[in-house]
């Protein structure tokens, strides 16, 4: 075997950046939506729950359904192109002073993270091969440009909005977003064979066959953003709806699965039961967005360190923390394999979901006992969000080189869209648990705090349990997993 070379390839930086812009205009709409959808259209707190629930059910249920079409159809980089095409239309029409603008733009925006966000992450898996030890640490450090995009959006978005408009946040998504696909455009050149067309593509085939493709994929787009934007309308029926579509989309996979190899079969499914494991801890992470976001614009004190700092701030956090550690879990995951201690990802998991549940009991504490007259110190939600953090970063990128080695190559694009279709689910699940935290208009002061200390210890209890249980399936995974070593083996057609 030849030796671990610590030098990660060249088209992880490409994908990094591509990545880091397109998160960037994707957070500067996470940092200001809910706050738009509760001050400049008053809606309720349910009412902001459900929605924003609904949204990012969409948003993450699309790329199973892009990343098949990538896998079999039109490659990665079409559909990230794609992709960050409907992105940024999906962004300027949110800018439009309008309820159903935003509807519709969020309708656009689903669609656009179905054919980009997958397809990212798989071409950042296929740059290694099957045994490389150097895939932990390329999707932790690819990570850390998601949350360098992450980052900047909490710094500034509250004042641009202050003093300008709510759209001006969208319109700079957009921005955000352009420079995105320039970047990739310019670059992609760095990928080599990586992300092309598949070779088992009917659109190979002859002109006249690829050109009605490509208009059924057009008008199938046009159909599936109108159907959203009724979706979006009706967002308590809208997730009934998204857990059949989910339930559909399993089984389509099982169906799949069941087509593998026995040992790859193992595999997949181990993979399957982790990405079941992190639907828990993204339904409390997603707090973040919903409950969190409210208790720190109407609870937390907003003076830290010297300086005044608002609501959409305290996300700066989490992604702050995060690009502080990539680097070194990074370099340790490399070391640790060196010296065959590298921990296993069933570990990994579980040791970031007891994470999740030591950050919500701290902060629950920490601002029921520490408080003047309602208002807590900033310092509680930091130390939440670093603890948090740990825990994200021993489970997301974790789990995104996972998925893309226990897959077989022909499904990574597909099996990648489940990993996202978890979140799915559990901004679905996460939007029904932020109602714990639901403060009515008139409640303020220690009475709001009260709710959301209850609502946070709930949070912790959930994350605890679910750990205890992600601790006693590690031996049962490690034996489905076994060796990752070799070529991921295909079916015989």
């Amino acid at each position: 075997m030849r030796g671990i070379s610590r030098r990660q390839p060249k088209g992880l930086y490409l994908l990094f950046f591509t990545e880091l812009w397109e998160r960037f205009g994707f957070y500067m709409v996470q940092t200001i939506l809910v706050l738009y959808l509760s001050k400049g259209l008053s809606y309720s707190d349910s009412s902001t729950y459900l929605l924003y629930g609904a949204f990012s059910s969409m948003l993450y249920l699309t790329p199973v359904i892009g990343g098949y079409i990538a896998d079999r159809f039109i490659g990665f980089r079409q559909s990230i192109i794609l992709g960050a095409i409907l992105f940024t239309i999906g962004y300027a029409v949110m800018a439009i002073p309008n309820e159903h603008a935003l509807f519709l733009g969020l309708s656009i925006v689903v669609i656009g993270n179905g054919f980009f966000k997958p397809n990212v992450s798989s071409i950042v898996g296929d740059l290694y091969e099957a045994n490389d030890a150097r895939r932990d640490g390329g999707f932790t450090l690819f990570y850390m440009g998601i949350n360098i995009g992450a980052l900047l959006p909490p710094l500034f978005a509250g004042a641009l909005v202050a003093a300008y408009t709510w759209g001006s946040g969208f319109l700079v998504a957009a921005v955000g977003m352009v420079i995105s696909l320039i970047t990739f455009l310019l670059g992609k050149s760095r990928l080599g064979d990586v992300g092309l067309v598949p070779s088992i593509s009917p659109v190979h085939k002859s002109g006249s066959f690829k050109g009605m493709f490509y208009v059924l994929l057009f008008v199938g787009i046009l159909v599936s953003i109108g159907v959203l934007h009724i979706l979006l309308l009706h967002p308590r029926e809208a997730n009934l709806i998204l857990v059949l579509a989910s339930l559909g989309i399993i089984a389509a996979v099982l169906f799949f699965l069941f087509k593998e190899l026995p040992e790859q079969r193992r595999k997949m499914i181990a993979c399957l039961i982790l990405i079941l494991i992190s639907v828990g801890f993204w339904a409390i992470y997603n707090q973040t967005f919903t409950s969190m976001m409210l208790f720190a614009d109407r609870n937390m004190s907003k003076e830290f360190l010297g300086f005044t700092i608002d609501a959409e701030f305290t996300l700066f956090f989490n992604s702050f923390f995060i690009i502080v550690l990539s680097p070194f879990l990074s370099w340790l995951w490399i070391r640790l394999d060196e010296k065959k201690k590298n921990p296993s990802t069933p570990l990994k998991f579980s040791l970031g979901v007891l994470c999740m549940a030591i950050g919500f009991l701290v902060l629950s504490a920490g601002i029921s006992i520490f408080n003047t007259n309602g208002e807590t110190s900033p310092w509680w939600l930091v130390l939440s969000y670093f603890i948090q953090t740990v825990g994200e970063l021993l489970l997301s990128p974790i789990g995104l080189a996972m998925v893309t080695r226990l897959s077989p190559r022909h499904l990574i694009g597909m099996m990648m869209g489940v990993w996202f279709l978890t979140q799915s689910a559990a901004f679905a699940i996460g939007g029904g648990l932020a109602t714990f935290s639901d403060v009515p208009k008139e409640v303020t002061g220690p009475a709001s705090l009260a709710i959301y200390s209850h609502a946070f210890l709930i949070y912790g209890l959930i994350s605890l349990a679910l750990a205890i249980v992600s601790f006693a399936l590690i031996p049962y995974l490690r034996k489905m997993i076994g060796t990752t070593n070799g070529p991921v083996l295909t079916p015989k057609r």
